[in-house]
This record gives structure tokens, sequence and C-alpha cells, in this order.
């Protein structure tokens, strides 16, 4: 019977402070009806300050605070339009230090076990956010987010991991919250010191950034917004069809655009291609495309200072960069000192970092002269035994495809990958047999490499160790390794190394067919080929490997066995 007691002493306890929650909160109703002290809010922070290790009687008093502080917001205790005495500031100081309490209270619980306190604690900074929003609002006749509120509760959820999910979900579906969101996390990234590394900030924010995938295109497709009163448009803007400031400007892609400055001293139209969007205000931004890109841009270069040592950070922005972040950006070459010092790690991600200097080459006109002596620096030893090997051949065939591309340049990849070749795996060595064809038959002068004969390896004119590939000296050189394969083990490489004696009138390989080459898919090709002709074969067989044995010892004497294989 003891149990049965001691639980009926706790559930009496547990309905007494709630009692007491019950009445604390009735309190604070009457006193923000007449005006009178609010000091019971402090007694309900205490209260869940205290019990934090009691899910049921926290949540209580977590949603008690809440209606609290929705009610003042709704009477006007936190915004009012009518003058403000000294006291009025006073206390509304207090209520804003209150406030603040509650959302570090908030913040600890983001983290909690109990999931209704879990969901309590990420939900209600947000419905508080919009409340304040739309008071603030009202009280000025401007639409505006309650920025105070917004600066101190965002940083809460990018260090938290399990909240996270909360404020992706709410950038990617409302235009508002991407805006303020992105606009903010410059500032939040400034206050890290660069030698005490938040860890769990920076891998936050890159995992939010990573899942912005609702980037508008036009003006058109910014309709959603979390807060009521910044959804409707300023009169004097036309939203029935894209303007010009929403298109894709020639003068953007140009970077000395980005310095310049508008002569006239009006204000430039938005609907002009020389149109200023840090012209206008907070609401009117929220309805420009370029506004959006902007904040976009900034998020992302503030982020990228902090990542460009480690290469995980790296290869995961990189993986994205071209397809996803490029697009959206105001000035993609902007990401050049960033991108060039991926370069300098080893393996996939400085592949990825070229693929993504070739893009600002190709479509930014960028210049940058070291291109392919840093791409032909990665041809080592070990290129042809990674595991992104297939990667790295699909990008190598995208940077060398131009036809504009200097001969001797040409020759000094394809010979130090012939020269490589000589120990490379039978699935490296399928995809570069097609590889060096495309490139021989896209630019014939080169055809004298397969022609011209090399006496002996001491006299070939190639220099291996030479960093720049148009010092090489490889087109005076041959490619006698691609040669040494028509005698390979492996049939499928002697038989593709046999198109290098014939004539090339064949077509061009499609080069995808053999990246996806392993032992076991040449293995299974193999087996599986039809037998033309069937290999010659010993028609006499021995029964015994070293002749018959002899019967009687006499016979034994006269063997001559100097290997002891009888013994």
């Amino acid at each position: 019977m003891r149990p049965t007691k001691k639980r009926r002493i706790d559930q009496e306890t547990l309905e007494v402070e709630v009692n007491q929650i019950i009445r604390l909160e009735d309190h604070l109703k009457n006193a923000i009806d007449d005006g009178k002290s609010l000091n019971g809010l402090s007694d309900l922070l205490k209260i869940a300050e205290k019990e934090m290790g009691r899910p049921q009687l926290l949540h209580k008093c977590l949603y008690a605070i809440y209606r609290t502080f929705s009610l003042l917001i709704s009477n006007g205790w936190f915004n009012s339009s009518g003058p403000r005495s000294q006291n009025t500031i006073l206390v509304r100081q207090w209520l804003f230090k209150r406030l603040d309490q509650f959302f570090d209270l908030l913040g600890e619980l983001f983290q909690h076990a109990e999931p209704l306190i879990k969901e309590a604690a990420t939900q209600i900074p947000l419905t508080l956010l919009k409340q304040l929003s739309s008071s603030v609002s009202s009280a000025t006749e401007t639409p505006q987010i309650h920025y105070r509120t917004f600066r101190y509760i965002i940083p809460k959820y990018l260090r938290a991991k399990s909240s996270l999910a909360i404020l992706v979900g709410l950038v990617n579906q409302y235009n508002d919250i991407r805006w303020f969101t992105l606009r903010e996390i410059p500032r939040i990234l400034h206050q890290v010191s660069p030698i005490e590394r938040d860890d769990i900030l920076i891998e936050n924010t890159l995992s939010l950034l990573e899942k912005v995938d609702n980037m508008p295109k036009a003006k058109t497709e910014i309709k959603s917004f979390y807060i009521p009163e910044l959804a409707k448009p300023p009169k004097d803007l036309a939203m029935s069809k894209p303007s010009e400031e929403d298109e894709e400007l020639s003068d953007e892609d140009d970077w000395r655009k980005y310095f310049d400055s508008k002569e006239s001293s009006e204000p430039a139209d938005a609907n002009t291609p020389d149109g200023r969007t840090s012209q206008f205000s907070t609401h009117r931004k929220l309805f420009y495309v370029q506004s959006h890109r902007v904040q976009f841009s900034g998020a992302w270069l503030a982020l990228l200072q902090y990542i460009k040592s480690s290469p995980e950070h790296s290869n995961r922005v990189l993986s994205i960069l071209h397809h996803t972040i490029m697009p959206n950006l105001t000035q993609p070459i902007q990401l050049m000192d960033w991108i060039g010092a991926c370069i300098e790690f080893d393996g996939a991600t400085a592949l990825l970092a070229f693929n993504a200097l070739f893009v600002l080459i190709q479509e930014h006109n960028l210049d940058y002269p070291d291109f392919y002596t840093r791409l032909y620096a990665l041809l080592d030893k070990n290129i042809l035994h990674v595991r992104y090997r297939a990667r790295f051949f699909r990008l190598l065939e995208l940077f060398l495809s131009s036809t504009h591309l200097p001969a001797n340049l040409l020759a000094s990849f394809i010979k130090r990958l012939a020269r490589l070749s000589l120990s490379a795996p039978p699935p490296a060595i399928i995809m570069l047999i097609p590889f060096t064809y495309n490139i021989l038959k896209r630019h014939p002068s080169l055809m004298a490499m397969i022609h011209r004969e090399v006496a002996s390896l001491d006299l070939d004119p190639f220099l291996p160790d030479e960093p720049s590939p148009f010092l090489t000296n490889a087109i005076s050189s041959s490619l006698w390794e691609l040669n040494t394969h028509r005698l390979h083990y492996a049939a499928p490489i002697s038989a593709m190394a046999q198109i290098f004696s014939e004539p090339f009138t064949k077509p061009s390989y499609v080069q995808e067919d053999f990246l996806d080459h392993t032992y076991g898919t040449l293995y299974t090709a193999e087996a599986k080929r039809k037998i033309v002709k069937e290999p010659a074969i010993n028609i006499d067989t021995q029964e015994q490997l070293f002749g018959q044995r002899l019967e009687n010892d006499s016979e034994w004497r006269n063997v001559k066995d100097p290997c002891n294989i009888w013994i």
C-alpha cells in the first residue's frame, strides 16, 4: 500500500503546483487588463526554470507563460502608436528582458527528451514572432518583421540540430523567413571567433543552405509569407508580369558592373537594368528576385570563409555548386578565391573544384591562365587507381573537348596518361584507350604520336617531371605505352588496343560506355563471350606428370635426379 500512498501524495503535490500556475496566470490576466504589476511573470519563469526535470508541470508552465505574452502583445504592451512616458519605456524594457529570458529557456529545451516539451519549445518562439510582427506593423502602419525578436531566436535554431528541420521547412515555405534568415546568417557567423570555431553552428548553417531549394525566378513566384502584413505588395509595385529586373541581364555577368555606380543623383527605377534594390524599403525588397539573390549570395560567401579549410565541407558545397548555388548568385565570379583554395586539396575535392572553375571560365568569362597546368598536376600515379576515376575521365573529357586547344598541351595529357597506364588496372585502361582515340581523331596533328617509333626508353624525348604541360616535349614522343597493351593479358584490352594500328575510320567512342567497368564486369563479359574459334589444346594426355614409376630398385639406381623430385 505504501507505493500507492506515495503516488497519491505526488499527484496531490502536482495538482497544488498546477493550481499555483493557474492562479499566477489568472492574476497576470487581471493585471494586464487593469495595468497593474506584472511581477507574477517572473514567478512563472522561475517555476519553469526550476521544474525542467518534471515534463508535465513544465508543459503547463510554458503554455501559461506563452498565453501571458500573447495577451501582452495583443494589448499593445510591446508596441503602441501613442506617446510613451518614461514609466511605459521602463515597463517595456522589463518585458523585453523577461521575453529574452523565456526565449533562453526555450532554447535550452530544444534538446529535451520529452517530445511535447521539444515541440512547445520550437513552436512558441515562432508564434510569438508572428504576433510581435503583426503588432509592430499595426502600431507603425508599416509592414515589417519584429527584427529584434528574429535576431534573438534564429541563432538558437541554428545552434540546435533537433530544431534545424523546423527552420528549413519555414525557409523553403515562406519567402520572408528565407529572406531574413539569409540576411542574418553573415551577422551570426561573424560573431564566431576564428580561433574558437562553433562546429555545430557551421554544420547546421551548411545543412540549411544546402536545402534551400525554392529560390524565386520571377516576381510571380513570391507569394507565400509567414508574416501576414508583409504579404501585401506595395501599392505601386506591379506583380502581373516579370520586370526586366527579374530577367537575366547581360551586364549582370560582367564583374566590372559590380563596382559601377549610377551618375545621376536620382534613385534608379527598379524596373530598369540599372536599378538598385538596396535603395528600397525592406518590405519592397521582399518582392524583388534580385534582392533575394543578394541575401543568398551574402549567406554563402560568409559561410565559405569558415569551411575553406575543411575538405569534407568543401566537397559537399562543390558537389551542388554549379546546379544549385551558382544560378542564384548575383556575381558567381566572387567564388573564384574560394574555388582556387579548394584546388589545393587532393582527390575528389580538387576535381570538383576544377569543374566549378571550368564553369566560371566558360560561362562567366573568368581568366585563369594556370587552369591546365594545375589540371596536369592531378595526373599522378594514383589517379588511375582511385574510386572516382570515372568522374575524373568524364570531367577530363569535358575540359579537353575544345578543338582550339594547342596540340602540345593535348599531347602532354595523353602521353602522361599513357605512361600511367603501364601500371594501371584493367578497368582504368579500358577508359583510357577510347579517351585517347577520341582526342587523336579530334586533333589529326597528334597522329604522328602513334606512328613514331622510340628505340628505347632512354631516347624518349618526353619529360615526365616537367610541371608545365606546354614544355614536356610530348608531341615529339610516341604513344609506345599504348602499343604494349596489344599483348595485355586481358583479352578486352588487347583487342581494343588494336584500334591504333587500324585506319581511323570508326566514329568517336561514347566515353560514358566505358566508365563503369570493373574487374567483375570484365570477367562477366569474357565468360559470356561466344567462342568463335576453339582454342588449341594438347590431345595426348599423360597419366603421370613425371612419367611412369620404375618398379625395382636396380632400375632406380641408374636414374639421375638432381632436383630430388622422386624423394
